[in-house]
């Protein structure tokens, strides 16, 4: 059975130095759980001997504050997603488990994490899902998050 596949993007951030922020968060419905089916994130810093950004896909255990964000369909004629996005983060959420961790370079570029329908992480009904970085120099960043419901 082919899934709907929804997205969730927070668009040049400015992440604060040496700051953990939750770039974005996708919370599952309480009726049925998602897959993440690619994730990734890219830095507009200029400077290549910066310290990498930590960079963490995690589970969340609440939402913290931030900006509804309406999950955008990948097919139209898909219906509504029935998860919930937010991103613009002013209060963090807590942290659950840390499902992935990367040091990437803040010098521009871009990381992509795609995975294999038998390895995809899987977030239960009601759990959430968000991506944090920690940059030590001031950067933005541009992130998004797919899933399939």
């Amino acid at each position: 059975m082919l899934l709907s596949q929804y997205v969730v993007h927070s668009r040049a951030q400015a992440l604060a130095a040496a700051t953990v922020e939750t770039l974005v968060q996708v919370t599952a419905p309480a009726t049925r759980r998602l897959e993440l089916v690619r994730w990734g994130v890219s830095f507009d810093g200029v400077t290549a001997s910066n310290t990498p950004v930590l960079v963490d896909l995690l589970r969340q255990t609440t939402a913290g504050t931030a900006a509804a964000f309406t999950p955008l369909k990948l097919d139209e004629a898909d219906p509504a997603s029935l998860a919930s996005a937010q991103n613009a983060f002013t209060v963090e959420p807590t942290a659950g488990d840390i499902l992935e961790s990367y040091y990437l370079t803040p010098a521009g570029g871009l990381f992509v994490m795609q995975y294999d329908p038998s390895e995809r992480p899987v977030v239960a009904a009601s759990g959430r899902l968000g991506i944090r970085a920690n940059a030590t120099a001031i950067v933005n960043a541009t992130v998004w998050l797919v899933w399939a419901e």
